[in-house]
């Protein structure tokens, strides 16, 4: 991204990890709207996570439900609707990379939250839309957020620009990201990095939070 003068700089004690929708649905090898690009940032989503627990920051993972009843968002995924349901609650499905049944909106085991991680569930793409989200973050202290997870440019996007609007300050990790398409993520990374926040390669990341 352009060299530029940046509003704020990182702040361990005002931090905290936001890893967005990376479940079996979106991850999995044959899942229902699997991507590729959400299997590559896997190891670095790792990296980050486990960086955060090192230095003790609140680790929150958002997860996508959709279903049982016809909603608007299903206009866009035909695959949230019957037989399929992607991302139905109590919904059990088989994928390639993985033996037996799975529940489809889990977390992937790769990241798999801890007891103290917060686990926040959101039947939009905005993760503080009628979530708790807000009052989770507040009640840590949080300032900043560490944003990894997927995919730019719907639920990434959604989410960074709803905590800009309530003042939290994002760091958003370009190569730790899946995606629909390397165009559409180019694109969302300039507007982050534009307008709401500052976008940072992994390992320019790791090194602030050593």
């Amino acid at each position: 991204m352009a060299e530029k003068n940046i509003p704020y700089e990182y702040s361990a004690a005002e931090a905290a990890v936001l890893v967005i929708d990376m479940q079996n649905d979106f991850v999995r090898e044959g899942a229902p709207m699997s991507l590729q690009s959400c299997r590559d940032a896997v190891p670095n989503v790792g990296k980050i996570i486990e960086a955060g627990r090192t230095a003790g920051l609140p680790i929150i993972y958002l997860r996508f439900f959709t279903g049982p009843k016809e909603t608007l968002v299903w206009t866009w995924s035909p695959q949230q609707f019957p037989p399929v349901k992607c991302c139905w609650k109590n919904v059990k499905r088989s994928y390639d990379d993985r033996d037996g049944e799975l529940e489809c909106t889990d977390i992937i085991d790769e990241i798999y939250p801890e007891p103290q991680d917060y686990i926040i569930d959101k039947y939009s793409y905005n993760g503080f839309y009628n979530t708790n989200l807000e009052s989770v973050l507040r009640s840590n202290g949080v300032k900043q957020l560490i944003v990894c997870g997927a995919l730019t440019p719907i639920c990434i996007d959604d989410t960074v620009a709803g905590a800009f609007e309530r003042q939290f300050r994002c760091f958003v990790i370009d190569d730790a990201i899946g995606y629909f398409s390397e165009e559409f993520h180019i694109n969302s990374m300039k507007m982050i990095d534009m307008k709401y926040g500052r976008v940072l390669k992994a390992e320019q990341m790791l090194a602030m939070m050593k």
